[in-house]
């Protein structure tokens, strides 16, 4: 019995410090960044490679900062994804891992 309520203790614990890092976006408030000047700045920050690449999607995510961004999602011929998230403040990241 105490093993089943340490076990619970510490599951509903973890599930609240998990749903504090994941803060979805408030859709009814516009974005601060247009999307064109957004996708603008990604493809800068893509450099030459941007010419390897195709977006594929592009979506306002909170996984970086609490303010939000836009994340877009590009593809190469050979099948290699990249994001590139350039928040709304204007900071750039770029993801190269084959696994999320």
């Amino acid at each position: 019995m105490k093993r089943l309520l340490i076990f619970l203790i510490i599951a509903v614990f973890s599930a609240v410090v998990f749903a504090t890092f994941f803060i979805p976006y408030n859709n009814a408030k516009p974005p601060s960044l247009a999307l064109l000047l957004a996708y603008n700045k990604a493809l800068d920050a893509l450099g030459t490679e941007a010419n390897r690449f195709h977006c594929v999607g592009a979506e306002i995510d909170t996984a970086f900062s609490k303010e939000g961004g836009w994340q877009f999602t590009f593809y190469s011929t050979n099948a290699v994804p990249k994001w590139v998230t350039v928040e709304f403040n204007g900071k750039i990241h770029i993801e190269n891992k084959m696994l999320r």
